[in-house]
């Protein structure tokens, strides 16, 4: 469909795998369909979730990247006062910038944005993207309020658009001058979800630069 529809570039906000050490199987499966959308000059910007997450710091996704497959928009330096300091990455197209936070599994994610230095993510101008994989209060459903999140007010402020991934359920909210949102599982997950919701989920996201949304 983002062929078809000609897209400028397309966001993966985790997890691209089950985990950090996909199957050969697998691996071609996507590595064919990444190698498609480089063909024809749509690049897809990643970040990694908490099943592509691996202690070692080292995914899947960096040798793709490596491979010019893929570009994870996760990335930055922790300054002298032990803040972490992200870095935008700027869609050449179109001059859009992202950047994103990976997620962990048991929310273990909460302790980047506890430390992360938000001032100079929110100071940057432009139109731009946050990209999290991360349990978002405000963005649980009713039936998902119990378990553990952490407020939307952690994020960075300022941004046109926030892609999320991680909750299997569908979800969009306001937040500063943008929006934040889950597009559920691209593929259900189980018969559960099947049964739920029917079908996958994405959004195509279209900027008005009329009116600079």
């Amino acid at each position: 469909d983002c062929i078809a529809r000609k897209v400028d570039f397309i966001l993966f906000a985790g997890d691209l795998f089950n985990t950090s050490l996909p199957s050969l199987d697998v691996l071609k499966i996507v590595t064919e369909k990444l190698k498609q959308l480089k063909d024809i000059g749509i690049p897809i910007y990643v970040i990694a979730g908490s099943h592509d997450f691996s202690p070692s710091g080292q995914t899947m996704i960096d040798v793709l990247e490596k491979a010019g497959l893929l570009i994870n928009v996760c990335k930055g330096s922790v300054n002298e006062n032990k803040e972490l300091e992200l870095r935008f990455t700027v869609d050449s197209k179109t001059g859009v910038k992202i950047t994103g936070m990976l997620g962990r599994k048991g929310q273990l994610d909460q302790t980047y944005y506890d430390n992360l230095h938000r001032e100079s993510l929110e100071r940057e101008e432009g139109h731009k993207i946050f990209m999290f994989h991360t349990t978002v209060s405000e963005l649980l459903p009713q039936d998902l309020s119990f378990i553990e999140s952490l407020p939307i007010s952690f994020f960075p402020k300022n941004f046109d658009y926030y892609a999320g991934g991680h909750i299997h359920h569908p979800m969009k909210v306001a937040y500063g001058r943008g929006v934040a949102t889950y597009t559920g599982a691209l593929f259900p997950g189980n018969f559960a979800e099947f049964e739920k919701f029917g079908k996958g989920g994405y959004y195509v996201v279209e900027r008005n630069d009329s009116t600079g949304s």
